[in-house]
This record gives structure tokens, sequence and C-alpha cells, in this order.
């Protein structure tokens, strides 16, 4: 059973050229013919930014400038880890049809959803940019960006893959998943400094096994290395959803096209 969930990723990896075809053109099509193209991609982002930074920044008495450009990068890398929650328990429901006709290794679709996310990260990190220019704090992403985004893109696989075939078993997941994602959220650190949470629930950030990968990406596009604390728990997530992957993977491979 190994080999064979091994033999598919190895096919779906040999896909590439298709899945990421596949996703930008997925992306581009609902665009066609607006003037900003895929760039509206990052509006909802910018606005809800815009808006966080307002409302909490007056809280915390920061600096729109800075606030701005800290919660945007906060959203866009949870928009990416996110999409375990969000998207990934309707990886294979919403390819239903596909499996049931097409013999594409299943490993294909998440590989799909994945390119998709980063492409839209993409677009984010694009507009980004601008904030950090109008804000007169323009920086150069710290070097530790290429090494997070590959591991951000794992977890985003081997842990999407899981959530992915539980929600085709269990179908009430399908909508438990991503308000789950919304409580994720706002209990993560994109909208506060982890400082500024009291001691006696600091354990809301220290345990929170998404944080590391949010920082992950926003530490490095702040211009900044992610801390070193949040390694240990970032490598180790990683490695359990691998082997969490290969169990599952191996066990049921064979009846995702029953349960879609």
């Amino acid at each position: 059973m190994v080999a064979k969930a091994i033999n598919d990723l190895t096919r779906g990896m040999n896909l590439w050229h298709v899945w990421v075809y596949q996703a930008y053109h997925e992306i581009s099509a609902k665009y066609r013919r607006t003037v900003l193209g895929s760039l509206w991609i990052a509006g909802g982002i910018f606005f809800t930014s815009l808006s966080m930074a307002i409302v909490f920044g007056g809280l915390f008495h920061q600096d729109l400038k800075t606030t701005l450009p800290y919660i945007m990068a906060g959203l866009m890398s949870f928009a990416a880890i996110g999409h375990i929650l969000n998207e990934a328990p309707e990886v294979y429901m919403a390819n239903a049809g596909i499996i049931s006709n097409h013999a594409y290794p299943f490993t294909y679709y998440n590989f799909e959803g994945v390119a998709k996310n980063i492409f839209i990260l993409f677009h984010n990190i694009v507009v980004l940019e601008i904030i950090l220019i109008s804000c007169q704090s323009l920086v150069v992403p710290h070097w530790s960006f290429l090494i997070g985004l590959p591991i951000v893109a794992i977890n985003m696989f081997t842990w999407g893959s899981v959530v992915g075939m539980m929600s085709a078993r269990f179908r009430d997941l399908r909508f438990l998943l991503p308000y789950t994602s919304q409580v994720v959220m706002f209990a993560s650190p994109i909208v506060y400094h982890p400082e500024q949470m009291s001691a006696e629930k600091h354990w809301v950030v220290q345990f929170n096994p998404f944080y590391p990968f949010i920082e992950m990406l926003r530490a490095p596009l702040l211009g900044k290395a992610m801390p070193i604390e949040y390694w240990p728990m970032a490598g180790g997530v990683t490695i359990v959803g691998a082997v969490v992957w290969l169990v599952v993977f191996s066990s049921f491979r064979k009846r995702i096209a029953f349960w879609v």
C-alpha cells in the first residue's frame, strides 16, 4: 500500500505542468476582461487589512503605517496555510466528476489546490509591496522566505490531503472546518503581536500549530527572519503531517472514488 501511495505521489508530481496550468487558468479565467485582472484577488485582503488596521491600530495605539503591512502580511500568510481548513475539505468533492471518469492520480488534485493558493499568495505579495511603498517602509524580503514557503507548501499538501479524505468520508467536516478557520484566525497573532498576550493566556500563541507557518511567511515578507523559537514546532508539525499523510493515504486511497 505504501508503494502505491508513493507511486501516486510520483505520478502527481510528474503532472506538474498540468496542475500548474490548471491552477493559473482557474484564477485568470475568473477575472477575464477586467481592468486589474487577477490583482482583484488581493482586493479583499487589502480592504480587510485596512479596516482591521484602523480599528485595532486605534485600540492598541499603533501607527497605521506599521500596523497595515503587519496585518496584511499576516492575513496573506494565514490565507495560504489556511488552505488546510478552507479549501482542502472540498479538494476531492469538488472534483468528484473528474475522479469518477478519469484516472488521474489523487495527489494531482492536492497539488492543484496548493499551486492555486501559492499563485494567490504571490498576487498578494505584489499588493503588499505597493502598500509598503505607500507607507514609506519598503523592505527587501528576507532570504528565509525561500525556506519557509516550501515548508508551508508541504504542510498544505500533506494535511490538506488528509483533511480532504476525511471530509469526503465525513461530509459534515466540509462545513465545520471553514468555521473553525475563522476561530483559528482570530486566535492567531495576526492583528496583534504575541507579546501583547497576557502571560496566563500566552498558551493560545505557544500551542497554536498554525502560527509558526504564519510567521514563517510574514516575518520574511516584512524583512525579518522567523523567530527561532517557532522552528521546532514547525518542524514537528511538518514531520507528523508527512507520517500521517503516508499512513492515511496508503490505507484509504482506494476508497476516495467511492466516497465522492
